[in-house]
């Protein structure tokens, strides 16, 4: 189960990312979120800052901060789906979240 800490650095990291997004003048959209979000919890996951157990609760955190931005139209049901598929990828592209480290 993810604690309040990790729930917070999640939604953190999100919007670093999405700011560095912004300043590009680039836009988030449906695959863009889900190449951050695996690469993002992968690279958490893989440093021993979530546990992979608490992958697919991450995911969904995650997927629930996209919907928010979305006026919150994407449905419950398939927000656990976008989330199962997040957390069964086991890609990382740095390139995508180098932003929320400031590199």
């Amino acid at each position: 189960m993810l604690n309040p800490v990790q729930k917070t650095m999640l939604q953190d990291d999100f919007e670093k990312f999405l700011k560095a997004l912004q300043q590009k003048g680039s836009n988030l959209d449906f695959s863009l979120f889900g190449i951050y979000a695996g690469s993002i919890l992968n690279f958490y996951v893989g440093s021993a800052v979530i546990a992979i157990e608490d992958k697919k609760e991450a995911a969904l955190h995650l997927c629930s901060l996209f919907n928010s931005g979305l006026g919150n139209v994407i449905s419950k049901a398939d927000l656990k789906e976008m989330a199962e598929a997040i957390s069964q990828d086991t890609t990382i592209d740095y390139s995508v979240i180098q932003p929320v480290f400031g590199l």
